[in-house]
């Protein structure tokens, strides 16, 4: 039953470690707060509706907060635990925990499946994580102490890797799995798989709604008709499930950015009135909002950018836009000649700017032999992990991309779903 007496939804306790930190980076949308565990004292618990503690822990680090994570629970918390070893400073009698692991590490490799099960009857969090999602290694078992319900078991019957305890008014589901590790160093598909089904899964058992990020905001820059307001757009992102709406770039204000979730700048624009609001544009980003900016930047109006600079137009390949890294699922049905408009290359883009460090540079214009980023994609490394996403588009306005085929008019849209995707932890960047 959702617990709509605690104002806050989910907290994510970590204590440094890069993979903990990387995990909620991707899996943000779903979490509220991030709390550095040397914080708790400082920090009221039962605010919460849950509380996570990653695996990738050191012990030594929870232990001074036993008595406050503990009372949490037995105060009617939802506590969620993933591997922390003995886990010790868990007050829950009859746990007791046994180290192990699989027998083989290369099961994967040989078509052989791990040696374990999921416990029947099948815990609802199944439906979201499969076993599938659930098998790679583990770090050991546990007992099952009195009114708890196993989740996945060995089958040598020697105990269970993950197990939901009704302990008093509390509640702790509790895994030997280490999910947030794997995940965080890209290891591991199937423990990327698992955190992508769990935490949904958590929120709709908690009873958080949260709402998807697919508010496009189009700037109108300039009053050619086609540029102001490119209706055909408007269909398109409508039909692909986002909230579109145009406002002049003087409106631009902090209000605006704060009902978008992704913003749209044409190509024609007004980079000393940008360079103005580059306050309000990164505080956006910082809290998780997305660009895509079409762009060839004569100032650095976002700290970010660089200057544009062509490519020799000469031969004519040079300006022939090539896909390089399409992992964002971006390009896949817009066709070979996306990039042509009128028959003409060229136009989508001539050039490029110098990506920050960390981007994924994901098309080629330019020789062959020297290929410059024509289009890039970004993560704002912000501190409080939870920075937007930025795609450059060194060129030409997208709304008219491509302008043939099955895929017309189609560019915005697969780059504004790939950002969603991105923010909502379903791709990983």
């Amino acid at each position: 039953m959702p617990d709509f007496q605690r104002p806050k939804g989910i907290a994510y306790i970590h204590w440094g470690n890069s993979w903990q930190l990387r995990s909620f980076q991707d899996f943000g949308h779903w979490i509220d707060d991030l709390i550095y565990i040397h914080d708790l004292p400082r920090v009221n618990l039962d605010a919460y509706r849950c509380v996570v503690l990653p695996d990738a822990m050191d012990a030594a680090a929870t232990a001074p907060h036993a008595a406050q994570l503990n009372a949490y629970r037995k105060n009617g918390g939802f506590q969620v635990v993933f591997l922390q070893g003995h886990a010790d400073w868990l007050d829950v009698p009859g746990l007791n925990w046994t180290p192990g692991t699989c027998r083989d590490w290369l099961w994967w490799t040989k078509g052989e499946r791990l040696e374990i099960h999921l416990a029947e009857p099948f815990h609802p969090v199944t439906e979201a994580v499969p076993l599938k999602a659930m098998s790679w290694h583990w770090g050991g078992s546990y007992t099952l102490p009195e009114g708890a319900r196993p989740i996945l078991s060995l089958d040598d019957g020697g105990g269970h890797l993950f197990l939901d305890l009704r302990d008093g008014k509390g509640r702790l589901m509790l895994a030997t799995l280490d999910p947030h590790s794997h995940n965080g160093q890209r290891f591991m598909p199937a423990t990327t798989a698992f955190l992508q089904g769990f935490y949904p899964w958590l929120n709709r058992e908690l009873g958080i709604d949260r709402a998807p990020r697919n508010r496009v905001t189009y700037l109108q820059c300039s009053r050619v008709p086609g540029e102001w307001y490119p209706d055909w757009i408007d269909r398109g992102l409508a039909q692909a499930g986002f909230r579109p709406s145009f406002r002049p770039l003087y409106d631009l204000d902090a209000a605006m950015l704060e009902d978008t979730d992704i913003l749209y700048l044409p190509f024609s624009h007004d980079e000393y009135f940008l360079e103005s609001r580059q306050g309000i544009l990164m505080d956006y980003l910082a809290r998780g909002g997305s660009m895509i900016l079409c762009a060839e930047p004569c100032r650095a109006w976002l700290p970010f950018l660089s200057p544009f600079r062509a490519v020799p137009s000469r031969p004519f390949s040079n300006i022939k836009v090539r896909v390089r890294d399409d992992r964002f699922g971006i390009w896949a049905g817009l066709g070979e000649d996306f990039d042509g408009w009128k028959g003409i290359f060229g136009q989508y883009a001539r050039g490029w700017s110098d990506p920050p460090a960390g981007a994924h540079w994901l098309t080629d214009v330019g020789a062959e032999h020297d290929p410059k980023p024509a289009d890039w994609l970004w993560r704002y490394p912000d501190k409080g992990h939870r920075g937007g996403f930025v795609f450059m588009h060194n060129g030409d306005n997208l709304t008219r991309y491509p302008d043939h085929g099955p895929g017309k008019e189609g560019m915005i849209p697969a780059v504004a779903g790939a950002l969603q995707r991105l923010m909502e932890g379903r791709v990983l960047a």
